[in-house]
């Protein structure tokens, strides 16, 4: 459970009153560290630890696929504030 959703790993999927919306296994991971987290997670851990990539790495991938999924939340679920981000980084 994530906030009032259920993340489906089996189905790709995340739930939220029978409403389904199916998710890259990329954004799974990506749900699944900023869930288990208590703070929120920098740009240099998130490229580390879901795309393997080193820290100087210049690169959009974190912006553009956080970018699309909370359109994708918010499309389904008309939710803006799923994914979160400060100075400190990203965090639900």
């Amino acid at each position: 459970n994530i906030k009032d959703y259920v993340l489906d790993k089996n189905e790709r999927g995340l739930k939220k009153n029978n409403i389904f919306l199916k998710i890259t296994e990329k954004e799974i991971n990506f749900l699944e560290i900023l869930c288990s987290s208590t703070k929120p997670l920098t740009r240099d851990h998130i490229l580390k630890n879901i795309w393997k990539y080193s820290s100087d790495t210049d690169t959009h991938t974190i912006e553009t696929h956080i970018y699309r999924l909370r359109q994708k939340i918010k499309k389904q679920f008309n939710d803006s504030n799923f994914i979160k981000n400060s100075k400190s980084g990203y965090f639900l």
